[in-house]
């Protein structure tokens, strides 16, 4: 009886260890770990856009996005569509720098068509473009998009969220 009583104390000594060990872990070490990739969003925001031949202007709803261009504007299946992004300038000089980037990603609103990545390239100061073939979706003939649009900097994350009305005219 003695032993085993011994054996209990002892296993809860060093499960007792192990909790603190655990705690002490969470307590100092990741918050640390978290700090380090600024994942925050400083900004975000939404609007629908209405697609023509005149880009969207996003101004009145973001304060870093400028202008998104879609072409064509009918938004076709099986056939490349381009991604224009306008960035306005950055007030905030400690967001200026080579570490900027844009990411783009399209959501089917009408049906889950899983995320489209589309991969951004600068092409001017301020200016990224992209391509992307959606792929038909046979139950919503009429699919309805969702463009993501991220600028990441180093103080946090800008997110535009635009609805796409496409342009059946073309």
């Amino acid at each position: 009886m003695i032993i085993v009583s011994k054996w209990l104390t002892a296993e809860r000594t060093s499960t007792s260890l192990v909790v603190l060990g655990l705690i002490l872990l969470a307590v100092i070490i990741l918050p640390r770990w978290l700090l380090k990739e600024n994942n925050a969003f400083v900004s975000t925001s939404s609007q629908h856009c209405q697609l023509t031949t005149e880009p969207c202007l996003l101004t009145n709803s973001s304060p870093v996005f400028t202008h998104l261009q879609v072409t064509p504007t009918s938004l076709p299946y099986d056939k490349p569509i381009t991604f224009n992004v306008k960035l306005g300038q950055i007030t905030d000089q400690s967001q200026a720098t080579d570490q900027n980037y844009v990411t783009l990603q399209l959501v089917g609103k009408t049906m889950n068509m899983g995320l489209l990545p589309i991969k951004l390239k600068q092409i001017a100061p301020q200016q990224f473009e992209g391509n992307v073939i959606l792929s038909y979706c046979t139950i919503d003939p009429s699919m309805q998009w969702q463009a993501d649009i991220r600028l990441h900097t180093p103080t946090g994350i800008h997110q535009i969220l635009i609805d796409l009305i496409p342009n059946d005219d073309t």
